[in-house]
């Protein structure tokens, strides 16, 4: 597949690259489900099992981040602090948890992630393969954590 953008050949990621990305992925739908539709008795678990991955996550894509940087012969420190900071974030919006309501939350996870999938989108150096999985995987992330939100906010 060609890139229209830059003309560049965008490579297909291998199939078990796909597969463990995809099995990493069905924790969010399957959390969102159980609180959103299953049983009251497993909403609130559902829901930190949700914002528990998310943190996970969030901090995997900055770790993948900071390994491609590092590969480069002089790593820039401002894409290597942004890595760090993506767990950093990951970590204090989790710990607003029992502080704010989980709408915000969820809200902050959803920010989260799209920042980052921004930043991983603008960053140079990086194979083809990896912007179409880092968007798989934040799709799959914040159409779960917004299927959660509107529940949260109409309860």
């Amino acid at each position: 597949m060609d890139d229209v953008r830059s003309g560049t050949r965008i490579e297909s990621a291998p199939r078990p690259l796909w597969v463990i990305a995809l099995i990493a992925l069905l924790p969010f739908p399957a959390a969102a489900l159980v609180y959103c539709y299953g049983p009251a008795a497993y909403a609130r678990p559902a829901l930190t099992t949700l914002l528990t991955w998310a943190a996970v996550i969030v901090a995997f894509l900055g770790g993948v981040r900071w390994g491609l940087e590092t590969r480069e012969r002089r790593p820039r420190w401002r894409r290597l602090a942004f890595s760090a900071l993506s767990a950093a974030a990951a970590w204090a919006v989790f710990l607003g948890r029992g502080r704010l309501s989980d709408a915000w939350i969820l809200g902050g996870f959803i920010a989260v992630f799209l920042v980052q999938w921004l930043f991983d989108h603008q960053t140079p150096d990086t194979p083809s393969r990896y912007p179409t999985l880092s968007t798989a995987l934040t799709a799959g992330a914040c159409i779960s954590l917004a299927l959660a939100l509107e529940k949260t906010i109409n309860a």
